[in-house]
């Protein structure tokens, strides 16, 4: 239950925000343009505007990564994948509010009144969503040794977010989980069953409670994010190594859309002298939202052993994003993002260190790749969400 929420909150949290004047909202960090002319560039910007004015749309995700050159496992015995159909309602003000806050220093607003706004945005949010999970089998065999409960192949989640409620189809998880499935029946569980999110954090607030780890934590990894994206220094260190062009247009039903492909140059990045700066100011970031963060001494040496590293790994790093915006009305229609890294740098790193490394990675080459693509539609008609019947 911590999981879902913590996730839906980051759900909602990344999400674009619904619609307002464009004067009403703050203004938002330019995209990376590269050497793209003034009117692609402006044509990007117009689109991260209009998208943020969006109230509903639909989305679908699919989310697949591996590891390959493991001697011994079969490549698709460590492949991971998800997909993802979700309809989604957001209430404007509440999310701009939350994305201002989360560009706030932690003494600029009180715990409560974040906590308030993020009260408010589940009272306002709509979420519905349909998720199917198959993790590799060398994981799903961890989590079954580690709970004694065997994990399927393919794990279905359905799931609502309604009027601050979290909604779970409970026989979804018995059809995927049978021996699950028997202790729910044990249990008279069955259909949809709802949690009141929003009752639970205002009861906590009102009692002093502390707030469920999982809420604080997604709140504070996303404030790290949105002031590390916001930075202008680190902006400004990233944008000579991130190219963006735009390819050859195509259609989207009947609509002229265009094509931009961004990429990021890791190993001169990494070159540059400051790019321990870089680290550093990340570092800090993090290990100020941390529940635990580290004193000086272990952060420089953490930040050490980060730059080797990247060194290392930067060799084979690739990291590509395609995005498909209307060349008319600037929707972003779909985006792919593609990671690719070489982990032998890590297995010698290790060995630097003075780890023992398994016998079954000695001599191993291990890629790892991660492809995430996403659709969007239904821009501001996405249909209305319900709380399930009979839940």
């Amino acid at each position: 239950m911590k999981m879902l929420v913590a996730v839906l909150l980051s759900l909602a949290l990344l999400w674009p925000t619904a619609a307002l004047a464009q004067d009403e909202f703050a203004p938002l960090p330019p995209p990376f343009c590269g050497g793209l002319s003034e009117a692609d560039c402006q044509l990007l910007t117009d689109s991260q505007e209009l998208m943020r004015s969006v109230s509903s749309m639909q989305a679908s995700l699919s989310v697949r990564s591996g590891l390959t050159g493991i001697p011994d496992i079969a490549d698709e015995d460590m492949q991971f994948e998800m997909t993802m159909d979700l309809t989604t309602h957001i209430d404007p003000a509440v999310n701009e509010a939350l994305r201002l806050a989360a560009q706030e220093e932690p003494s600029a607003m009180s715990l409560e009144e974040t906590l308030d706004l993020v009260v408010q945005l589940y009272e306002t949010l709509g979420l519905d969503v349909e998720m199917q999970l198959a993790l590799p089998p060398a994981v799903r065999a961890a989590i079954e040794a580690d709970a004694e409960l065997p994990f399927p192949a393919n794990l279905v989640m359905r799931v609502r977010m309604v009027d601050g409620y979290i909604y779970i189809d409970t026989d979804a998880l018995a059809e995927s989980i049978p021996d699950l499935a028997a202790d729910m029946r044990a249990e008279g569980i069955s259909g949809w069953i709802g949690f009141d999110i929003v009752g639970q954090i205002a009861q906590q607030l009102d009692a002093g409670a502390p707030v469920d780890d999982s809420v604080m934590q997604s709140m504070q990894a996303n404030v790290a994010i949105n002031q590390l994206m916001t930075d202008e220094a680190i902006r400004d260190l990233l944008e000579p190594y991130i190219t963006v062009e735009r390819l050859d247009d195509e259609e989207r039903d009947g609509q002229p859309v265009a094509v931009f492909a961004t990429s990021v140059n890791l190993q001169r990045l990494v070159a540059r002298p400051d790019f321990t700066q870089l680290l550093r100011q990340v570092a800090d970031t993090l290990n100020a939202a941390s529940d635990e963060p580290i004193d000086e001494q272990e952060l420089g040496m953490v930040i050490l052993g980060i730059q080797l590293l990247s060194n290392m790994l930067a060799r084979s790093f690739t990291f590509e994003v395609l995005q498909v915006v209307g060349a008319d009305t600037p929707y972003l229609y779909d985006s792919s993002t593609f990671v690719q890294f070489d982990l032998s740098g890590l297995l010698t790193f290790l060995a630097m260190t003075g780890e023992e490394i398994p016998f079954e990675l000695r001599g191993a080459i291990p890629v790892f790749t991660l492809d995430v693509d996403a659709s969007y539609s239904n821009f501001d008609a996405a249909p209305a969400i319900e709380k399930p019947e009979g839940a």
